[in-house]
């Protein structure tokens, strides 16, 4: 029998690729939005849940953005997602929903981890101060399902994602993913004919990414494993923001001269994370290179440059 997925955040730009991925496996997806389905109200919450009746929850939606927002905005992004995560949670035990899954983040590790993050450092230390409000949420939603699996029998799953990027991300710097951004401030330099473009921080910073449409297939993979320890889902390759800048320079055709504003921050210096379990469990990597992702990306924000703009 189908089962029937109720998914969270289904037409953002995580979601969109995880609705996807989940129908390419079968499942029967819904992806219900406001006004009627308001995740920050539990009475709505728990009204679209009962009514959908749905055999698993995946929960992808949330308040989130770059190193920009986690700093101008600790308490909304704190306070939403916390909000969020319970009201699904509850709704879920109403409901008699026997499994759900809550998107993770990278965000979660400890800021001092030295060297490839594993899952057993996901408790081992406090978060780095400039994403403390983001990551905590998840170790929040992380507590949740191990809470409402001891008192309302769910299983829960919690893929634990590194940096995405892809089609249909945020592309304004206040609140973009860090790929989105250069891809935007490059792309517009060279519609600007500028001579310059001025990025972030020192550039030193090591992170990974992984394209969307990558990260969806591990999460649907995950779900029909039955795994229910929190599993990294990265590539396990580090790249400086520095490298990520001039590649996203070179696939935009951008030839001027990259100019470091060291005044912002760099956030932690690594997170790159040990995704040796992940292959074990779902027996599979991703696809996609950085550069052919980047490709892919690139091309769609041309295509649709005065949408993405537009985005708040």
């Amino acid at each position: 029998m189908t089962e029937r997925v109720l998914l969270t955040g289904g037409s953002g730009f995580y979601g969109r690729r995880i609705a996807e991925a989940l129908r390419r496996h079968d499942y029967e997806v819904a992806t219900p939005g406001r006004p009627d389905f308001d995740l920050m109200d539990a009475e709505s919450t728990r009204q679209v849940v009962r009514r959908m009746a749905p055999d698993i929850i995946v929960h992808s939606a949330a308040y989130y953005g770059g190193l920009g927002i986690c700093i101008a905005e600790p308490v909304q992004i704190f306070s939403r997602n916390v909000v969020m995560g319970v009201n699904v949670l509850e709704a879920a035990a109403a409901a008699g929903v026997k499994k759900v899954m809550a998107i993770g983040s990278a965000c979660s590790y400890p800021g001092g981890v030295v060297g490839d993050m594993k899952e057993a450092d996901f408790w081992s230390g406090p978060l780095h101060p400039s994403v403390e409000s983001y990551g905590f949420t998840k170790k929040v939603l992380e507590v949740g399902l191990r809470a409402y699996g001891k008192g309302c029998g769910i299983v829960g799953q919690m893929p634990i994602v590194t940096n995405l990027y892809g089609e249909h991300d945020v592309f304004g710097e206040y609140r973009s993913h860090v790929a989105a951004a250069l891809i935007k401030k490059f792309a517009d330099a060279v519609q600007a004919k500028a001579e310059k473009v001025v990025c972030w921080g020192t550039g030193a910073p090591v992170r990974e990414f992984i394209y969307s449409g990558d990260a969806a297939e591990a999460v649907v993979r995950l779900l029909k494993s039955g795994y229910t320890e929190p599993l990294n889902v990265g590539t396990g390759i580090g790249t400086t923001i520095k490298e990520l800048a001039e590649l996203t320079a070179k696939l935009t055709g951008f030839r001027g001269e990259i100019v470091w504003d060291t005044t912002k921050a760099d956030g932690v210096m690594r997170k790159v994370l040990d995704v040796s379990k992940m292959e074990s469990v779902l027996n599979w990597r991703p696809p996609t290179s950085l550069e052919a992702g980047l490709k892919r990306t690139i091309g769609w924000y041309l295509e649709n440059k005065a949408e993405a703009d537009a985005r708040p």
